[in-house]
Parts: C-alpha cells; sequence; structure tokens
C-alpha cells in the first residue's frame, strides 16, 4: 500500500512540474530555437505519433500501388501537395520549409518508406498535429490520396523523366 501511495505521489509531483513548466511560459515554442531539451521532446514526441499512426492507421494495401497511370496522376498530385515542404530526388523543398520545425522528413528516407501503405495513407489523410503536416482528406478524395502514397512509394526509384516533369509542372526551383 505504501508503494502505492509513493507512486501516486510522485505522479502527481511530476504532474505538477510539467504543469508548472508547461504555464510559466519558460519553454520557449519558437521555431528558430533548438537545443538539447528540444531534441529529447522532439524524439518523445516522434516516438509518440509513430505509435499512433501504428494504431490509428488502416491495414490495407494501397489498391492503386501497382497503376503506372495512377504513378502519373500521383506525381501531379505530389507536385500541387506535396514538393514544397517535402522535396523530391533532386529537387529541394521551397525556401519556407527551411522554417518548418520539425522539419518535413524526406519521403525517400528509410524511416518513410519503412512505413506501411495504410499508414502513409493515414498520415496524409489526417495529417500530424503540431509539425505543419495539414489533413488532405478534406480536399481529397480516398483515390487521390492513395495516389499520392503510390507516388511517395516511388519517390526512391525517381527517374530523371519523372524529375523534369515535377519541375515542368511550374516548379521554379
Amino acid at each position: 500500500m505504501k508503494l502505492l501511495l509513493g507512486a501516486l505521489a510522485s505522479l502527481l509531483g511530476m504532474a505538477l512540474v510539467a504543469a508548472a513548466l508547461a504555464f510559466s511560459g519558460v519553454i520557449s515554442v519558437a521555431a528558430t530555437q533548438y537545443g538539447p531539451v528540444d531534441a529529447r521532446v522532439d524524439s518523445l514526441l516522434n516516438v509518440a505519433s509513430r505509435a499512433s499512426i501504428r494504431r490509428h492507421a488502416t491495414r490495407a494495401t494501397n489498391p492503386v500501388g501497382s497503376d503506372r497511370a495512377a504513378l502519373g496522376e500521383g506525381l501531379a498530385e505530389f507536385r500541387n501537395s506535396c514538393i514544397a515542404c517535402h522535396g523530391a530526388g533532386k529537387i529541394p523543398p521551397a525556401e519556407f520549409a527551411a522554417g518548418l520545425n520539425p522539419a518535413a522528413p524526406s519521403l525517400e528516407s528509410k524511416d518513410i518508406q519503412s512505413m506501411t501503405d495504410g499508414e502513409l495513407f493515414w498520415v496524409v489523410s489526417h495529417g500530424v498535429r503540431a509539425t505543419g503536416m495539414p489533413a488532405f482528406s478534406g480536399s481529397k478524395d480516398e483515390k487521390e490520396i492513395w495516389k499520392i502514397v503510390a507516388f511517395a512509394r516511388h519517390l526512391p526509384q525517381l527517374t530523371d523523366e519523372e524529375t523534369k516533369q515535377l519541375r515542368a509542372m511550374g516548379d521554379d526551383r
């Protein structure tokens, strides 16, 4: 019983300290500041985000994943909605994306490519709070989102011709 009361008192004490820090304004929310504490907070939030995405994501595989026409349409969707923050291959993100904190991840990275189709679909559909990643389910239907997932999956194999197509669609970078 003493152990349980001690544990509860410790948890209450930690909650009070966390609340005091949160409400004091001591912790900066500036996107321009980044230090060791921020790195630990980002690491914790990344773990929490990945666990949440895994829990809530559909188990479905991409129904248009092997459709070449859908891949081409996904390129256009990606250009219109994703490239500014994430870049693609030899095309860097837009200038404003350098100010994102946390930075938008490279969709070609092992970390992102290791996600399931359902997890990628969930992120594009629902967004990720406090990261700059918007929810596209309000502006795109499921098929359009699956096309974006198909193209994101294809990014590590981006061809020179696809890079030209991405640039030709109005990219002046």
